[in-house]
């Protein structure tokens, strides 16, 4: 996943109270801060005990949308969809979300949201796919802004999950003759992850050996299926 790639942890409960830290066993990660101690104050009516024991994977912002809070779902879910050691290590409080969001349609699409729940306090949800090969996977994101405007709490929940064999998609393999632009590049949609056809450009071919691992000279657009899921409100 793009946005949307985690960790896996167990709570190590310690004397220090501006902080909890987390020993991930399965993939050896170093222990590591959940979030900042001014978060707490940021929470208003949210319920920190609520966000811990959620199962679904929550996540907080700053003002200026870098990490502020990290709850164990979020963790859980990574280490199911791959997210690596390397990746991890960057991925810490204090980084920003917009580097980990791939495509610059969807970073300023988000962004602009995230910015717009800050600015209004109203809250915001959107629907976004995240499939594999095997699965077609519907999530939905909510974007709740925290106390005096300091930043958003958002909450992914997976709202239904397929076989893929049941979507009726038809599945193409890799011919890059088929897919590689005018430009060398191969584009992908960044919502539903089919991929440009190069002589005939609207239409867009589902590759699963392109959704796991996408070839070095891909970039990212939103096919004209998915975009009206990213026009701004």
């Amino acid at each position: 996943m793009d946005l949307l790639v985690y960790l896996i942890g167990t709570i190590v409960q310690t004397l220090d109270l501006t902080c909890i830290l987390l020993k991930t066993s399965e993939l050896s990660y170093d222990k590591m801060e959940r979030y900042y101690p001014d978060f707490l104050s940021q929470l208003g009516d949210f319920n920190l005990e609520v966000l811990e024991r959620s199962e679904y994977s929550i996540y907080a912002l700053s003002r200026d949308l870098r990490f502020t809070y990290f709850n164990p779902a979020w963790f859980r879910f990574a280490t199911k969809n791959g997210f690596d050691k390397a990746a991890a290590k960057k991925l810490a409080l204090g980084s920003s979300v917009l580097k980990w969001i791939r495509g610059l349609r969807l970073k300023c699409y988000l962004r602009n949201n995230y910015k717009k729940v800050i600015r209004t306090g109203k809250i915001w949800h959107f629907d976004y796919e995240c499939s594999s090969p095997s699965e077609y996977r519907l999530f939905h994101q909510i974007v709740h802004p925290l106390y005096k405007k300091s930043g958003v709490l958002i909450i992914n929940t997976e709202m239904f999950k397929l076989p893929m064999s049941t979507m009726n998609r038809k599945t193409f393999h890799v011919i890059e003759d088929r897919y590689i632009q005018s430009d060398g590049q191969i584009v992908h949609c960044g919502n539903c992850r089919h991929t440009r056809r190069a002589d005939e450009p609207d239409l867009w071919d589902w590759v699963p050996e392109w959704i796991d691992k996408l070839p070095a000279n891909y970039r990212l657009s939103i096919c004209p299926t998915c975009e009206h899921l990213y026009k701004e409100t």
